[in-house]
């Protein structure tokens, strides 16, 4: 206690030094005496006794409790006072005659030092004659007293303290009932007072009308959950004779110095007062709150004065305090429309009523429902009863025994999913209404509601009947709008599993979950029952897991996580790739019902105050689902903002990632910010927090079409160090390319007489009308009765269906539609179709084919008129037209294909084959969306043209798709050592701004200008972060000379006006022939690959600044190298990246650890996802050239081509812990080629061992085979054959011969192109196993392949052994002839 008095004494000693003081004064000197241990983090205080600031809410009991809050939360207040005083909005024009200032629950004074401060700035300081502080602790209100002498020094105000409470809704006998006021205005200032809930609003706003003339009310708080009592407060002032000049709300206004964000709210406004009953609202009881609820048995457009209704109670509504989760979102379900959809019960009751009156019934269920569940969290209608006794007075309405019974439908399936709540069960209800009510009796609830009369709160009557907890409601409709319409955020409720896994990893659902689940799925989405698949995925993150979920092309994926969404009292963030995609969902959950939602995305933002209205919708908690892209995501401000809601007591829930595939097949190409995702959504978009839980909102993945091996890259990019740790079973597959009502065609387009390959591109264009007649006629003609019972002869073929059950649902699925011929140019007619082009061709030039304008115009000149188009960044009511039915034909960009769902979709064309077989699949998914016939075609042209690579020098043929796919995958992989000189020139030359803004305890950031990012590193301690501001939009005479020397090496350059005429000494384009590179997308890519080795450790972009913001932290370099480490073990067990660890040490003695980290980082990248997307580019290329290769009619070749997807995306053998019965030992026996090539599980030898291609060689043996087929085992295992080396780096010799094995088993060898690949493949092993010694195996894998019936003899693999034997002569005879060359 002692130091305490000392540190007093000490403290007043040295204020009292101080003349003007100001409130920077005050927190100077208070954390000067701030007890030592805190002194670095007053914010933590806590004393002998226990006592601690609660984050700023404590009564101050001692000086060093003064010391610390001013110290930790002075600033905070000041900077919002000085908001309040905004010299723009504040009327300093009445403040000319005498003034008075009161400053209530004053604290230490801080609001009045701000003001007196404002007022010597203003020149107005001598007109305040009098300063009221109230505040009833002893200790602050000393303090106060103090402040405000020594800022007032020189000066005659008088000064009084009043010890006094405000005013109380319940014991007034120690608060200040009225005021004296003597001058012409009186500044009152509130300054998180009001959101006290003690504090009576109607009592306050009666004080402050008690006496004077001129008042400005100052009403200033967080923002957070009790703004609304702040936003209440003025409901109690007459809006005519009330002037608001500032309004104001930021939950990301600044940070303490514990860096946790602050929000602020501030409603202030000013009054002339005559009579009190001149401004204020005579209300008998408290101002009436305002809520939105209405149900109809139909959506459509509605007055939002229709849904909002006013209550009126005899207690103040206003406090919320530990708002129970079930509740919340009862609340919000109620809520979720204006209007929403009725229950199915509320509908079939009311079906038969007149229209009139059947509106109006739903009005009442609604606002009997809303009133209900307020109350419940209100705590006035306790749940711990036996029963209650409900009293309901209607209106012209007898609707609430169906309102009651509905409610308790809904909140009994509800808290029965639930793990924590499901012991809440409601009291037995006795309804009474105004017949059988005895005004003797006391209610649990009353409830007044009528629908036709308006509030009137000066005259409203609680006293007919007795209501315990004086839980009395009036319902009224409103006049007017005066509040907005806002959700309950809290924690988020855990639920019960609706599946479980069997022992054979088959999800088994649970029937007495599933049962309330379902309910809310006909409650919301007017649905009958789960498609397949979607329960899995829903158990998952209703078990607040997360999740990726992959689902078939119209399997309801986006259904799973809107019903999460819904069922959780907190926000879910839905990040989608483009901007159509977000309207379609958008317009959707519209049209059921739920209007609680927005997007941002460019188009919005074009208008900074649209923007930030729905920016700020979302920060209030007025916004359920919001759709964003993931580039928002990147922006600094708006990240900092997300992340600050959780400290205004806004939560999330979810965070969705729609067509998830997009991390993997994207992000490593053009949309970096898809790989940061993991990261951002872990650490900013935040839930409620709870102690023992894990505090980060739960990831939620969807797509349609993933490989496993883009299943993977997707998990490695979305987890990792501050990003999620996915579990083993968080993928969750139900995906299935196999549609029955989707066939496939390869249109051969003849280009023999075409002498260039971009002329191809013109070509299929002039063509493009003959091939749609073509699938119209196709499609007409695959309806044939053969033909449909051959599709489905194969798919039951194809799954190995066996159920009667399941086998009779497919012969009996009706397939037919009419599509009639000149469809494209008719109206009303349901078909509608797709033309994907490779190009968008923004500037519209002519002579760019194959894009979006160039077909449209080509189509437009044959006749087509019912035309839209659309391609990336259009805007979206571009698609409207379309979608809607008032177009025929779309000419689109794979811009279009993700997520658009129009059911009549029957054709869709492809002008160039898409990178891969999930792009294919997906766009081509966008047909037969309602399950009937539709026809996918690529247009295809197998002529090869030669194409010079300038770097090798090489000549080597491709046809014009792969060409054109090629350029592509080179414009995004320029090379390692371009990549490496951007790297270099962002760590050592790049102008650069530092900032020391990252730095514990700086208010003020330094910035200086820097050359690179590396330089600073070593100078700063350890742990020190610094920020780095690179501009993107660098001066072109600058990249000119960057491209000097580029070109001077062969190099890639980057794109200026004059490296478009840059050529070398050999006359190659260096931008057509070696590449080139927008300067933002090099940086951008250069700073991705320095964040994985931990070099940077965050960037953000500000896009109109057209600035990088970037972080660095100064570390030790072995951290580097733990980085890499650390994302080499996402790929390889920790004994291989082990090794690689070694080759970047090794490397590191010559290059430094960063460079030697990076240099290794890039080798890798472009061996395995470089060659990774050229691996795909050939997939689709033999997926075509099989196609018109074929000698089959088309519908056999369509069948062919089902089988290719099916096995690439479901091969048995690919799938982890897959297991198949061997008859001869009689037992399930592990058969995973993927978990036996897996490195995390085996050593290199074990993978490559050859006694791997004896055992799957096995798969057509009769013990194997059992009830399937042996081609269907093979084509199984020649798609995973084909997944698993798409996601490896190095020859695996086992892979290979598999590959072969299956090629030859399936006599594809009869194709040139899977010839080559075979001859390529069988190579590569026979020169690994003849220079290691182990010839004896190609003798012994001869041998297999005979007696597995792949082969008949040895001749065909003694040709292919004497061919790469003369390959082998050649390439010496070659090399000598070099040799002799350079003598």
């Amino acid at each position: 206690m002692g130091g305490n008095n000392y540190r007093k004494m000490s403290y007043n000693s040295d204020i009292k030094k101080i003349q003007n003081l100001t409130v920077k004064d005050m927190t100077r000197v208070a954390t000067q005496y701030v007890v030592p241990q805190y002194k670095l983090c007053p914010w933590a205080f806590c004393d002998s006794q226990g006592r601690t600031l609660e984050h700023g809410t404590a009564v101050l009991e001692t000086e060093d409790q003064c010391n610390a809050y001013l110290a930790a939360y002075g600033p905070m207040h000041y900077k919002k006072l000085l908001r309040a005083f905004e010299r723009e909005e504040f009327p300093f024009s009445a403040l000319k005659g005498g003034l008075e200032i009161y400053d209530w629950g004053c604290g230490q004074g801080i609001g009045t030092v701000a003001c007196v401060e404002i007022l010597r700035e203003c020149g107005l300081l001598a007109n305040l004659r009098k300063v009221t502080l109230e505040e009833p602790s002893d200790v602050a209100r000393d303090r106060a007293f103090l402040h405000v002498s020594q800022a007032l020094v020189g000066q005659s105000t008088e000064i009084v303290l009043e010890s006094r409470y405000l005013p109380s809704d319940y014991d007034n006998s120690n608060s200040i009932i009225s005021i004296d006021v003597k001058e012409s205005c009186a500044i009152h200032i509130f300054s998180n007072i009001l959101d006290i809930e003690a504090v009576s609003l109607k009592g306050v706003s009666k004080m402050i009308t008690s006496s004077g003339q001129r008042h400005i009310a100052l009403c200033i708080g967080p923002a957070n959950l009790n703004e609304s009592r702040i936003n209440t407060f003025k409901n109690y002032f007459k809006s005519e004779g009330l002037r608001v000049f500032t309004d104001f709300r930021d939950t990301l206004f600044g940070r303490h110095p514990n860096g946790h964000a602050y929000g602020c709210l501030i409603k202030s406004f000013t009054y002339l007062l005559n009579k009190a009953k001149d401004i204020l609202h005579e209300y008998k009881y408290f101002a009436p709150i305002q809520k939105y609820a209405l149900y109809s048995d139909k959506i459509e457009n509605c007055d939002i004065k229709n849904a909002a209704f006013e209550i009126l109670a005899p207690f103040d509504m206003t406090a919320h305090k530990d708002l129970c989760p079930t509740l919340a979102l009862i609340s919000n379900l109620i809520s979720r429309g204006c209007p929403t959809l009725a229950s199915k019960r509320i509908d079939d009751a009311l079906a038969e009523h007149p229209e009139q009156q059947k509106q109006k019934e739903y009005m009442a269920i609604a606002r009997i429902q809303k009133t209900l569940v307020e109350a419940m969290i209100s705590d006035r209608l306790p749940i711990i009863k036996d029963n209650w006794n409900i009293l309901v007075i209607e209106d012209g309405t007898d609707v609430a025994q169906l309102a009651i019974d509905d409610f308790s439908e809904m909140y009994e399936h509800l808290i029965a999913m639930t793990e924590m709540y499901n012991h809440e069960t409601l009291p037995e209800i006795r309804l009474f209404n105004k017949k059988t009510a005895n005004t003797t009796e006391s209610y649990d609830i009353i409830i007044d509601v009528s629908v036709d009369k308006y509030s009137e709160p000066d005259k409203v009557v609680f006293s007919q009947y007795k209501a315990n907890n004086d839980c009395y409601f009036i319902v009224r409709s409103s006049e007017t709008i005066f509040e907005e319409r806002y959700l309950y955020t809290t924690e988020r409720i855990k639920y019960k599993p609706f599946v479980e896994k069997n022992d054979r990893g088959i999800y088994e659902v649970n029937e007495e979950q599933s049962k309330h689940l379902r309910y809310f799925l006909n409650l919301i989405f007017r649905k009958e029952d789960f498609r397949p698949g979607q329960l899995p995925i829903l158990s998952r993150a209703l078990q607040l897991k997360s999740v990726i979920g992959l689902l078939p092309t119209g399997g309801g994926k986006s259904l799973t996580y809107q019903l999460a969404a819904m069922l959780q009292p907190a926000i879910t963030l839905v990040v989608d790739p483009l901007k159509g995609l977000m309207k379609d969902q958008y317009d959707g959950l519209l049209r059921v019902g739920i209007d609680n939602i927005s997007f941002i995305n460019s188009d919005i933002t074009k208008d900074w105050e649209e923007g930030w209205r729905r920016q700020n919708a979302l920060t209030a908690s007025q916004i359920q689902i919001m759709f964003l892209s993931p580039e928002r995501l990147s922006i600094h401000k708006f990240r900092e903002v997300l992340r600050s809601m959780r400290e205004s007591e806004v939560y999330f829930a979810y965070g969705v990632i729609d067509e998830v595939h997009c991390v993997s097949e994207w992000g490593h190409d053009f949309r970096l910010a898809y790989l940061h995702l993991g990261r951002n959504l872990y650490n900013y978009v935040l839930p409620k927090e709870i102690d023992g839980e894990d505090n980060h909102i739960s990831l939620f993945g969807l797509t349609a079409t993933a490989s496993f091996d883009v299943l993977a890259d997707v998990e490695r990019e979305l987890s990792g160090r501050q990003s999620y740790s996915l579990e083993d079973d968080a993928t969750v597959r139900y995906e299935n390319t196999n549609r029955l009502e989707l066939q496939y065609n390869v249109y051969k387009v003849d280009a023999d007489d075409i002498e260039k390959s971009r002329d191809v591109d013109g070509l299929k264009e002039d063509c493009l009308i003959k091939v749609i007649d073509d699938a119209t006629k196709k499609i007409s003609e695959i309806q044939d009765e053969d033909a449909v019972e051959f599709i489905k002869d194969r798919f039951v073929e194809r799954e190995n269906l066996m159920g009667s059950d399941i086998v009779n649902d497919i012969y009996d699925t009706e397939l037919d539609v009419n599509v009639g011929t000149n469809w494209y140019n008719k109206t009303n007619t349901e078909t509608a179709g797709i033309v994907f082009c490779l190009r968008a061709n923004r500037e519209q030039k002519s002579y760019v084919r194959n894009s979006v304008p160039t077909v449209e115009s080509t189509l437009r000149n044959n006749g087509l008129r019912s035309i839209s188009s659309y391609k990336g960044g259009d805007d979206t009511s571009c698609q409207d037209d379309f979608l809607e039915g008032r177009t025929n034909v779309m000419v689109a960009t794979k811009a279009f294909g993700m997520g658009i769902d129009k059911s009549n979709v029957r054709l869709t064309f492809h002008l160039n084959y898409p990178g891969s077989l999930e792009s294919f699949v997906q766009e081509a998914g966008r047909a037969g969306r309602d399950k009937k016939m539709a026809l996918a075609t690529i247009m295809y042209s197998p002529k090869k043209f030669w194409v010079k690579n300038v770097k090798t020098n090489e000549w080597q043929q491709f046809s014009a798709d792969y060409t054109n796919n090629k350029f592509f995958y080179d414009s995004n992989f320029l090379g390692e050592e371009f990549e490496l000189y951007v790297m270099k020139l962002l760590m050592n030359n790049l102008r650069v701004r530092i900032s020391n803004e990252e730095f514990v305890g700086v208010e003020s950031p330094t910035i200086a200008n820097s050359n690179g990012i590396i330089q600073y590193i070593e100078r700063y301690e350890k742990g020190s972060v610094l920020t780095y501001y690179i501009s993107y939009e660098e001066d072109e005479s600058v990249l000119d000379n960057y491209n000097r020397f580029l070109s001077a090496r062969n190099m890639p350059v980057f794109s200026t006006w004059n490296a478009k005429n840059l050529k070398n000494d050999r006359g190659y384009s260096y931008i057509n022939d070696y590449g080139s590179a927008i300067y933002k997308d090099a940086i951008q890519k250069a700073i991705y690959r320095m964040c994985i080795i931990g070099l940077i450790d965050d960037f953000t972009e500000d896009y109109a600044k057209h600035t990088f913001r970037i972080t660095t932290i100064c570390q030790d370099e072995s951290k580097y190298l733990e980085f890499l480490r650390f994302y080499y073990r996402k790929y390889y067990s920790a004994e291989r990246a082990e090794v690689m660890m070694q080759e970047v040490k090794e490397l590191a003695q010559d290059e430094g650890v960063i460079m030697a980290c990076l240099q290794h980082l890039t080798s890798f990248i472009y061996k395995s996802i470089a060659d990774k997307r050229a691996r795909g580019i050939l997939d689709m290329e033999q997926f075509c050239n099989m196609a018109i290769s074929s000698d089959k009619d088309w519908k056999e070749t369509n069948e062919d081509l089902k089988d290719f997807i099916y096995y690439y995306f479901n091969s048995k053998y690919a799938r982890e812990e897959f297991v198949t019965y061997d008859s001869n030992l009689n037992r399930d026996v592990p058969f995973s080629l993927k978990d036996d090539t897996n490195f995390d599980i085996h050593s290199e030898s074990e993978i490559t061992d050859f006694a791997l291609v004896m055992k799957y060689m096995r798969v057509v043996d009769p013990e194997i085979v059992n009830n399937d087929s042996q081609m269907d085992n093979i084509k199984h295992l020649q798609g995973a054959v084909r997944l698993i080396r798409r996601a490896i780096l190095d020859v695996n010799p086992v892979l290979n011969l598999l590959n072969v094995f299956c090629i030859l088993y399936l006599g594809q060898q009869s194709n040139e192109m899977l010839e080559e690949e075979l001859y390529n493949d069988y190579k590569a092993v026979y020169n690994i196993y003849m220079n290691s010694g182990k010839a004896d195996l190609i003798d012994e894998y001869t041998n297999l392949l005979i007696a597995h019936s792949a082969i008949k003899n040895k001749e065909y693999i003694n040709k292919i052994q004497l061919a790469i034997q003369l390959d082998d002569h050649v390439t010496a005879i070659n090399r000598i002839t070099y040799k002799y060359a350079q003598l």
